[in-house]
């Protein structure tokens, strides 16, 4: 079905108008990507035709996933680029060697996807204004698809417009969705008016019934109705469900042509080049004359241009692969897999994978090699297919378990968690030695990235047991220590951290990965004089560890230790080695803990947009989103958007109860308390933090019950709960004895004071004079709490220079909700306040703001663009909006520091390297 056949955008106005706006944003260099979702037939590819006929200017490139060649690794991009590959001479070799390598230029050494995503955006950007129309997704080989839905994900300010078409039933792709529904009454009328005259009433009325609304069926149908049925002489045939209906509609014009004919078309069908010359030199291996395919193309089935050979409609493809026998597809991959001598070395050994029924070690041993050249491109989906493919064809033996293992640790890295454990369950029962310990670890991370954190640790701790090599178990550790610190099993923790400590050799990182699992198994035993004694020990170690895993660890000990602004130098260190290194899997985890520090330290913009980019990529990667969640939920918490705080809390919250994570359900309740606090639910929030502080529950996670116990004092005294209040100061006070720093003492002081343990002006005094130790937002919390107090007693005085300066901090980090608390504070005092512009750095959207910490960093746009996975005209686009909003002309200005961009981790203490 194409425009020139008939008009086919009845019943279309809204979706027009979709691709219309999207077309003119991209046309202002606001680009943007859209899914056009539905059943076959609906007419999604017609709305990809208007789509091209709307580009004006701009280069229209277009691809359409083929079944067959879903396997095949970058098939759909090569595709797709083909057109524009002469651009990548005319760039840097830095900046398309990995897509060069895709695309078959000579190889560039190791490259990751992410890489191969960020130059396929810089080569869209090159050539645009630029439209890219992408039909049936889901038969993209998912090399492809993955690097193109990368890129739409970041075209906000590129003219660049990009439009997906997939069959319902198919996963969300990340971008937003356009539901292409049947058409309505009178626009199914319309249409078949159009497609048919002379139509019987009766039988009109049942091709509107049978059609059910979908453009495709009421254009072919009554092409397939004799001239005695279309006029209501003879009977029609009994109803049937609408894609078999379509199957059949396409069949009989299939059935209709010579046996030559329906060879040719069935060679077409089963090529996966798209190339002409492939399928005649394929027909002329089976005795057919050269003009086989022209009564097809008279047919209008398929479709030639420059050499090119499409199908008129996706479905007849699969209709003339299904409607052949088993013997006659595996005649015509063998004769493709011949045409392609010479040629593909991938495309042929597919061609005759597919041809092949019995084990066959020759073609096995060939789909070993195209697997390890897909994984060369960093196309893992492409060689999890290839080795599963070549398992299948191997006999049973340790070839076959070899393959099935290579399969599952492709099929992981590819983001494809349900076919890797697949592959591992299938390979598992018949591996042995390191093997087996291999697709044992696989299956634990597997697990813990999936939420199933108690069988990832048994899995992981078994993978240990299994494999006799010392770094190999200190990894494996490592892995087995992350889900048994969220689920806070003390026991589990322990039993990882004595066993790291028997098999850690003298190096640094090896002491310190074992001193931190050990000292945080104490922690959540509640043996806190060990628990820091081993953390402080860690991190007399950290300073020489270039291993970004540890510094992730050891960010969180030092914040657990109150080692002032450590937690933030090593955070910062560990992301910035894993975005240098490409460590792009490692990267959300390195995020999360960053985001963390950035809020303990009360930088909040910086830490919302951390969180942000660690949950895009988590999700990107399939990874768990809790951590960001639960960040992003506490600063909009804090910033008073409790909307926005509530929605990824309770997130967060379910996705916490589901994998039984007591440190992100803990988290994700303190979140939600703040929403309440901030909302005027005094109550609300003093129950979620019973429970986040409630050492007696099993559940209770000490990393973060102890670090809320201040702030849940105070809430449960404003919720006039005294009693459970006091109970918290006795654990605080505990806890604050067996493990005293000056925070920790300044802390517990502001609760005596509240709580009225010890005579309150001495209480805050103390709070006040250990205050040094405690980063700004915590020490306005105490200076807030001391003049709402000495204003209670009428001290107003007094209160006013509390207040004022707990007001100037809360005001300065954007915490709205605390502000203006001690804002109505202050105006009891009978202070006149002005109302406060925002600071510039306020104004700044995430990206901008991590735009410009880079900057400040001395980083140069490419770099920029390189860590942020960006494009460099993206970067230009938001460092033009920095400039505006704060104010100044250069990026001299931003690395001056001027702004303030990053003060927090610039001023944090860094460690030694």
């Amino acid at each position: 079905m194409t425009a020139a056949q008939i008009p086919p955008l009845v019943g279309r106005d809204e979706e027009v108008g979709v691709i219309d706006r999207l077309l003119t944003r991209a046309g202002a260099g606001q680009g943007g990507a859209v899914v056009l979702r539905g059943p076959a037939g609906i007419g999604k590819t017609v709305l990809l035709d208007y789509a091209a006929t709307r580009a004006g200017p701009a280069r229209v490139l277009r691809v359409v996933g083929i079944e067959r060649e879903s396997d095949l690794a970058f098939a759909g991009l090569h595709e797709l680029v083909l057109p524009i590959t002469g651009v990548l001479h005319d760039l840097p070799v830095a900046q398309t060697d990995a897509l060069g390598t895709v695309l078959g230029l000579p190889p560039a050494g190791e490259i990751d996807r992410f890489r191969i995503s960020v130059q396929l955006l810089g080569l869209l950007a090159a050539v645009a204004p630029l439209l890219v129309l992408v039909d049936d997704v889901q038969w993209l080989d998912r090399p492809s698809a993955d690097a193109l839905l990368f890129v739409a994900r970041r075209l906000d300010a590129e003219p660049i417009a990009m439009l997906f078409a997939v069959r319902d039933g198919f996963d969300h792709l990340g971008i937003p969705d356009v539901p292409i529904g049947g058409l309505t009454e009178s626009a199914a009328e319309d249409l078949l008016a159009r497609s048919a005259t002379g139509l019987a009433p009766s039988v009109r009325r049942r091709l509107l019934a049978e059609a059910d609304g979908n453009p495709l069926a009421l254009l072919e149908l009554p092409r397939s109705l004799s001239a005695g049925q279309l006029h209501g002489r003879d009977a029609l045939p009994d109803r049937i469900p609408l894609t078999p209906l379509l199957g059949r509609l396409f069949r009989q014009p299939i059935r209709r042509l010579s046996h030559a004919a329906r060879t040719a078309v069935l060679l077409a069908a089963a090529d996966n080049t798209g190339d002409t010359a492939v399928v005649l030199r394929a027909a002329a291996r089976l005795g057919l004359p050269p003009d086989a395919l022209d009564a097809a193309e008279t047919a209008a089935l398929i479709r030639t241009d420059g050499g090119r050979l499409t199908f008129r409609h996706p479905l007849v493809r699969a209709t003339v692969y299904d409607g052949a026998t088993l013997t006659e597809r595996r005649a015509a991959h063998t004769a493709l897999a011949e045409a392609l001598i010479g040629d593909d070395a991938d495309r042929r050994v597919w061609q005759q994978a597919m041809a092949a029924i019995d084990p066959d070690e020759a073609i096995a041993a060939e789909l070993d090699e195209s697997a390890h050249r897909s994984t060369r491109r960093a196309a893992h989906a492409s060689a999890a297919a290839a080795l599963l493919r070549a398992a299948e064809l191997s006999a049973a033996g340790p070839e076959r378990t070899r393959r099935l293992a290579g399969a599952a640790e492709a099929a992981w890295a590819a983001g494809e968690p349900d076919k890797a454990q697949a592959a591992v369950d299938r390979a598992l029962p018949h591996a042995e030695g390191e093997l087996y310990a291999r697709l044992l670890r696989l299956s634990g991370v597997i697990a813990a990235r999936n939420g199933h954190l108690r069988d990832a640790c048994d899995r992981l701790l078994e993978a240990a047991r299994a494999t006799a090599d010392p770094p190999r178990i200190l990894e494996t550790l490592i892995e087995a220590a992350g889900p048994a610190f969220s689920l806070g099993d003390a026991s589990r923790l322990g039993e990882i951290g004595e066993r790291a400590g028997a098999v850690a050799t003298a190096t640094s990182r090896d002491l310190l990965i074992a001193r931190l699992v050990q000292g945080h198994a104490k922690l959540l035993a509640g043996d806190y004089q060990p628990a820091y004694r081993l953390l402080a020990d860690a991190l007399a170690h950290a300073g020489h560890v270039d291993d970004p895993r540890a510094l992730i660890w050891a960010a969180r000990a030092a914040s657990l230790s109150d080692s002032m602004g450590c937690g933030v130098a090593y955070a910062n260190l560990g992301v910035d080695l894993a975005r240098r290194r490409g460590l792009v899997g490692l990267l959300p985890l390195a995020l999360a803990q960053q985001s963390a520090e950035l809020i303990g330290v009360g930088d909040y913009d910086l830490a919302y947009a951390t969180a942000s980019e660690g949950e895009r990529l988590a999700t990107e990667l399939g990874q768990g989103r809790a951590t960001h969640l639960v960040h992003m939920a506490t600063v909009a918490a804090v910033r008073g958007r409790v909307d926005e705080a509530y929605r990824q809390g309770e997130e967060a919250l379910a996705l916490a109860q589901r994998s039984g994570s007591t440190y992100h359900a803990a988290g994700a309740r303190m979140a939600l308390g703040h929403a309440d606090g901030g909302a005027g639910r005094v109550a609300e929030a003093a129950e979620r933090m019973l429970v986040v502080t409630d050492i007696d529950d099993p559940e209770f996670n000490p990393v973060i019950g102890f670090a809320a116990m201040p702030d849940a004092i105070e809430t449960l005294l404003r919720a006039e709960r005294g009693d459970f209040a006091m109970r918290r100061l006795t654990a605080l006070t505990r806890w604050v004895s067996a493990a005293p720093t000056d925070a920790r003492r300044a802390l517990l002081a502001r609760c005596e004071a509240l709580l009225e343990r010890r005579p309150p002006d001495e209480a805050f005094a103390d709070a006040l004079a250990l205050g040094g130790a405690l980063f700004p937002v915590q020490r306005a919390r105490t200076q807030l709490l001391y003049g709402e107090w000495l204003r209670r007693r009428r001290r107003r005085q007094e209160a006013r220079p509390h207040l004022r300066a707990a007001y100037e901090t809360f005001s300065g980090v954007g915490a709205g909700p605390l502000a203006e608390r001690a804002a109505v504070e202050l105006r009891a005092t009978g202070e006149r306040l002005t109302p406060r512009d925002p600071a510039a750095m306020d104004r700044l959207t995430p990206q901008e703001l991590q735009i410009a910490t880079l900057v400040s960093q001395g980083m140069q746009n490419r770099e920029i663009a390189s860590v942020l996975f960006i494009s460099p005209r993206t970067v230009e686009y938001h460092l033009r909006k920095v400039f505006a909003k704060l104010g100044i002309a250069s990026r001299t200005d931003l690395v001056r520091g001027g702004t303030g961009v990053a003060a927090s981790p610039s001023e944090a203490p860094r460690p030694a390297t």
